[in-house]
């Protein structure tokens, strides 16, 4: 069910109203249920009636269109060549985000994609870019910024697939372009290409998006659409925000472009929201599609934990997988530490690795991924995991975006720090569309984590089995 950021004041009964010197007309407080109370600041008018308008029009997405197919949503509005690939792509059905966000993404409004992993997001958004894509015209019109390698590689595998031309499109003059700015890629060329004849679509890192638009290698003038996908996660990152907030109020403005952020995760949405409006990332109608609200976990994924030593987890991890046999598999472990890399030590990944490697005797293949490896190396994991069963061994780098939809299994060899990257790396299973798979979660804990696990579960509503190791 889509989820109101705030209900509109109009139908509640309020206390006294206030006014300000700037405009003697009464203002309505604004009511957040999830608080239970009224916000009574000594906020300017304009600030309150952009909250205002931001609860009205936020209401519009607890009324979905009900449609039995995507092309009922989108017909007319989207190229039909794109629905026809879409179709041959096995995209007929609409998933939940898609049939709530899909008509207030297309009726211009800028919107916050607040859902589950593997949900959908990423269609919704490029069936959007599509439909305001001008194919005649030479220039970048849509934008979608992501924060590492994989997951833009993903994106745009996506985003090709549905530009390329259908087996019943043969009147389409010119083909979309897409082009992937990402780190680590051959940006020297990519800055003469860009200049010879700029795509219409670009899936970019935010840091090989910079150096790009320093170099004036490309205008965001034409821009239509700006999308930033894990958007919390760029927020937090320090590597990554500052570039961001140049690109969203500097490179491109509010008044020229459609914004959308996306993520599984958006810790205190409310402010996010304010956030937004007030430092203009977005208008100040923009409208918040929260999914799964009450139920942030898949239903269908099964949380169970072990408490043994440290010593024990190497034995404990193996067994665990020789006897859920899974199809394929992710162990998570935490990223080593500053004074570790500084001691020379091996990071825990690539201890495991060996471990696994020397250990294991199964039939799937031991893949290692962490941030320390190049840019090739992991594109050759990546690739290797795409066509076979495997144990993949990796740092949260494997948490956003992700999708390998054959991963049955997710282990926390080391248990994350927050609750967010928790559900994070729990979302790398369960991905299947519409499946209703059993697949599950371990996490290997100490006698001291328990209360850890604990707060996991109460922040985000699931329930934690013991299992027997």
């Amino acid at each position: 069910m889509a989820f109101s950021i705030a209900h509109s004041w109009s139908s509640m009964p309020l206390p006294l109203l206030q006014t300000s010197p700037e405009n003697p007309k009464p203002i309505p407080p604004i009511w957040f249920p999830s608080t239970r109370r009224f916000l009574r600041s000594s906020r300017s008018a304009s600030t309150v009636s952009s909250l205002a308008a931001l609860s009205c029009s936020a209401s519009m997405a607890e009324s979905p269109v009900e449609a039995a197919t995507i092309r009922d949503i989108c017909g007319g509005k989207v190229p039909e060549h794109i629905l026809q690939r879409a179709e041959e792509l096995g995209y007929h059905r609409p998933t939940d985000v898609q049939q709530k966000s899909l008509p207030v993404l297309l009726s211009g409004r800028d919107c916050v994609l607040h859902a589950q992993t593997g949900s959908g997001k990423t269609l919704a958004y490029l069936l959007l870019i599509f439909s305001v894509t001008n194919f005649q015209r030479s220039a970048v019109q849509g934008l979608i910024v992501v924060p590492t390698r994989e997951l833009g590689m993903q994106v745009t595998k996506v985003a090709r697939m549905l530009a390329a031309k259908s087996v019943d499109s043969g009147n389409i003059s010119r083909a979309c372009t897409i082009m992937a700015l990402l780190d680590g890629g051959m940006l020297k060329r990519h800055k003469s290409w860009l200049k010879a004849e700029p795509p219409e679509i670009v899936v970019a890192t935010i840091g090989s998006l910079s150096q790009m638009l320093e170099r004036h290698a490309f205008k965001l003038e034409a821009l239509r659409v700006l999308v930033v996908d894990e958007v919390d996660f760029m927020f937090n990152s320090s590597k990554q925000v500052s570039a961001l907030k140049k690109l969203l109020t500097s490179y491109s403005t509010i008044e020229n472009r459609q914004t959308v952020f996306a993520s599984a995760s958006i810790p205190q949405h409310n402010r996010f929201l304010y956030d937004c409006i007030q430092h203009k990332w977005t208008r100040s109608d923009v409208v918040h599609i929260h999914v799964n609200s009450i139920e942030p976990m898949p239903s269908h994924l099964h949380h169970g934990f072990v408490i043994c030593s440290k010593m024990e987890r190497l034995g404990v991890l193996l067994h665990l997988i020789q006897r859920d046999a899974p199809r394929s598999g992710i162990i998570f472990v935490s990223e080593q530490s500053e004074k570790s890399k500084k001691s020379g030590r091996p990071p825990s990944a690539a201890l495991l690795f060996d471990f696994l490697k020397d250990s294991y005797d199964g039939d799937l293949e031991v893949i290692l991924f962490e941030e320390d490896m190049n840019f090739n190396a992991r594109a050759t994991s990546l690739s290797d995991m795409r066509q076979r069963g495997f144990l993949l061994v990796a740092t949260d780098l494997a948490s956003r975006g992700f999708d390998l939809p054959q991963t049955t299994h997710i282990y926390n060899f080391d248990l994350p720090r927050t609750a967010v990257n928790y559900l994070h790396r729990s979302g790398r299973t369960g991905r299947l569309p519409f499946s209703t798979e059993r697949c599950s979660v371990a996490s290997l804990i100490t006698s001291e984590e328990r209360f850890v696990l604990q707060r996991f579960e109460n922040e985000l509503l699931f329930q934690c089995e013991a299992l027997l190791p």
